[in-house]
């Protein structure tokens, strides 16, 4: 076409729209009945809703906290009951501890009360600033003066005169302040093993005991029941299978102290694993040991329920173990084979239990040392103390250490 090129436009252009053009071709809608513009506040029923929610939230928690401190109540009320059951003593020679770590005195004998003989005496040094413990064990044969007897004897025979003097003669001949005193009988230790399952200890050979009726025939991880548990911490004739050849432990009353402190830290676990996570099984345990078990009027539920929570988390690397050394005599006239004290020997081995709980020593902490002078015997009349017997000559001082064919928890 005559004229034309690529830039023409066949298409006729149509004219540029003016802003009034524009405004009345896209027409606003009409308001939306309600709407506000920026800065204009909300409806005043959004403003309710929108603070409704943060109401319900608060009485939400607040009826919530309300149900958990009326199961809490109902839960420490039943408690309380359950351990209030539990058979007190008047114990006159206990020392409370006004604050940190403080020194309850366990005891092991058949039955409850006076007239007997203590079979197990441990010492627990208990800190619950930090959940840690530590042990320490007297031997049963552990000769010393006997609180208000005027006379040495065996250790275990003071419970003969009742806890009262059993704890005075613990603070008088090692200078242990006592301040809670536990006793549990040898059914008690049936019903707490069995109450938790058992408890787990790896025997690295098969073992048995004839006199306490101890049998364990294979070597490994064992689950004993109350039973064979109370056979264990009682052994003092403890064999052990190896390589077809049946041997006795040679360290008589030291092998069973070693034997009970695995248990114990067989126990801790076993209290750890399965108990405090268990109301249920923590119920029956209660329920299964509280008529076994005697305390100091003293300790009362608080201080259990404190306790208890304070250690919940108590594993075998917090727990150390200590034992007295001893010079071992035998056939010693009327009481046959003793263990006489090494006085330099028990103050270092009391330091170093003590100093498993707290770092530092206090200076009349450091200053205690088993002595002898007068004490507070039971009854409170203020009976001289004989001295410390001495060993004969040449007798052999032990120190418990560990061996190979002792069981470890598992």
């Amino acid at each position: 076409m005559p004229g034309s090129s690529w830039d023409d436009n066949p298409w006729p252009t149509p004219p540029a729209a003016s802003p009034r053009t524009v405004g009345a071709t896209l027409a606003s809608p009409p308001p939306t009945p309600g709407a506000a513009g920026p800065g204009a506040k909300p409806p005043v029923r959004a403003r309710r809703r929108r603070r409704r929610w943060p109401r319900r939230l608060v009485i939400g928690l607040c009826c919530l906290v309300a149900f958990l401190l009326v199961v809490a109540g109902a839960t420490y009320g039943y408690l309380r009951y359950r351990l209030g059951q539990v058979h007190r003593v008047q114990v006159a020679t206990l020392q409370p501890a006004a604050s940190g770590p403080f020194n309850v005195l366990l005891v092991g004998a058949d039955g409850q009360g006076g007239g007997e003989r203590a079979d197990t005496m441990i010492v627990a040094r208990i800190d619950p600033s930090t959940g840690r413990a530590s042990l320490l064990s007297i031997p049963y044969d552990y000769f010393a003066p006997i609180a208000g007897s005027g006379q040495s004897n065996k250790i275990s025979d003071a419970l003969d005169g009742g806890p009262s003097r059993m704890v005075a003669t613990v603070e008088q001949d090692l200078g242990i302040p006592i301040s809670h005193y536990i006793q549990v009988s040898f059914q008690g230790v049936v019903k707490i093993v069995n109450a938790l399952g058992g408890v787990r200890l790896d025997f690295p050979y098969p073992a048995k005991d004839t006199m306490s009726g101890l049998n364990v025939p294979v070597a490994g991880c064992q689950t004993l029941d109350g039973t064979q548990a109370l056979a264990l911490v009682r052994s003092r004739f403890y064999q052990y299978e190896k390589d077809g050849t049946w041997y006795e432990d040679p360290t008589g009353a030291f092998g069973r102290i070693r034997r009970q402190q695995a248990f114990l830290r067989a126990l801790v676990q076993r209290v750890e694993h399965s108990l405090l996570s268990d109301p249920l099984r923590l119920n029956a345990f209660i329920g299964a040991t509280v008529h076994d078990v005697t305390v100091d009027q003293g300790l009362g539920v608080g201080t259990i329920v404190q306790l208890a929570q304070a250690f919940r988390h108590l594993g075998t690397k917090e727990l150390a173990t200590y034992t007295l050394p001893t010079q071992i005599v035998n056939n010693d006239g009327p009481y046959g084979d003793v263990l006489y004290p090494v006085p330099t020997l028990d103050a270092s081995t009391i330091q170093q239990w003590e100093q498993a709980v707290v770092p530092h020593r206090t200076a009349a902490s450091a200053a205690r040392t088993p002595s002898s002078g007068s004490s507070t015997a039971s009854g409170g009349t203020d009976i001289a103390t004989p001295p410390p017997p001495q060993a004969p000559r040449g007798s052999l001082a032990i120190v418990s250490g560990t061996v190979s064919y002792d069981p470890t928890p598992c």
